[in-house]
């Protein structure tokens, strides 16, 4: 496909954005595409009223996508609160609006047709992702659309899930949220939307959209790299020293990776061609798939995270080494430290806060 094309569709939906007040960095913006064009579950973070969710929108909008807002509720336990349920009583199967939709956007896919589909799971970890999230979670491997099977339990059906239909999931981390298990964020791209007092304060003026341009299925697939595309082994032969230092570094506090996020990483590099800046995208990726698996309390934690600010130097890796050093900050302050705002330590299986005598 004609890069020019995809530049177009993308630099239209950031004025979209900008004409709606928000100030967010184009990078920013071009970040959030990329990782939707890498892997098709995407989680936002960012503290309460930065307008995460209000963004997932806009961007829908800006390509005349359709877009479904989902809010999970803290009481959801399986797959069933998500997809419905059998009732045996009646002989059938309540399914809920999200599998109409799954069932749209399938349809759409098998005729052809240009439709992309973006749903917004709200506060995704109000309940447990592997929980309620545990099908999509497994249909995420598979590499063609057969292979990635929803089955509705109690009647065996089997829906699939298209590659029309990307997911993002808006978070908070405080009291009340669950934290995200390996299994969640090796899936998942973690961006965060922070803000800084210059962005409170800075001129946000609304202004008359543009005209929303819509990107179709068709043009976001040709756009989108795999791993048998040869600029993915270009990539990989750059990055490779970078990403074996990071692994070694990693390694003795056993937060090290294996080859899904070595692929997504080099995956990330790619889709982010003509976009970002490589060493950008690079930063980039670190922030958003090493850095997120990295939380606890503890002097070793304390010397990892200061061997990483090292390596992951401002002026190189800006995004990484002012991560880092937030999240160095909160395990001093606090006594533990993760990626996100907010986070808190790991529920005991009593429901309570591990503390650090535990």
């Amino acid at each position: 496909m004609d890069q020019n094309v995809e530049l177009e569709r993308i630099d239209n939906a950031i004025r979209y954005i900008h004409s709606a007040g928000f100030t967010y960095a184009d990078e920013i913006l071009k970040d959030y595409y990329i990782c939707l064009k890498t892997k098709p579950f995407v989680i936002l973070a960012g503290m309460s009223g930065t307008g995460k969710t209000q963004i997932t929108r806009l961007f829908a909008k800006a390509l005349a996508a359709h877009y479904t807002l989902i809010s999970v509720a803290s009481s959801w336990r399986s797959d069933s609160d998500l997809l419905g349920f059998y009732d045996k009583a009646a002989g059938v199967f309540r399914e809920t609006r999200f599998v109409a939709l799954i069932r749209a956007a399938l349809q759409t896919y098998k005729k052809g047709m240009p439709d992309l589909f973006f749903v917004c799971l709200d506060e995704m970890n109000l309940a447990r992702v592997e929980h309620y999230f545990a099908k999509f979670l497994s249909a995420m491997e598979g590499l063609h659309v057969e292979d990635r099977k929803i089955v509705l339990d109690g009647t065996g059906e089997t829906l699939y899930w298209p590659p029309n239909l990307l997911f993002i999931g808006t978070v908070n981390m405080d009291e009340t949220t669950f934290a995200f298990s390996d299994k969640v964020l090796d899936r998942a791209n973690s961006l965060e939307f922070t803000m800084t007092v210059d962005d409170i304060y800075a001129e946000s003026v609304k202004r008359i959209p543009p005209e929303p341009q819509q990107f179709t299925f068709q043009e976001f697939l040709a756009s989108r790299k795999d791993l048998h595309d040869p600029s993915v082994r270009e990539v990989s032969k750059r990055w490779r020293g970078e990403i074996a230092a990071l692994w070694k570094m990693l390694e003795p506090m056993n937060f090290h990776f294996g080859y899904r996020i070595r692929d997504e990483m080099e995956l990330y590099l790619a889709n982010a061609a003509g976009l970002l800046d490589e060493r950008v995208a690079f930063d980039l990726s670190v922030k958003q798939k090493i850095l997120p698996k990295i939380s606890g309390r503890g002097d070793s934690l304390k010397m990892l995270l200061m061997n990483l600010q090292d390596y992951f130097t401002e002026k190189k890796y800006r995004y990484s080494a002012k991560k880092i050093e937030e999240m160095k900050r909160r395990l001093i302050r606090d006594d533990f430290t993760g990626y996100y705002p907010g986070q808190q330590p790991p529920r005991r299986a009593d429901g309570f806060r591990a503390s650090p005598e535990d």
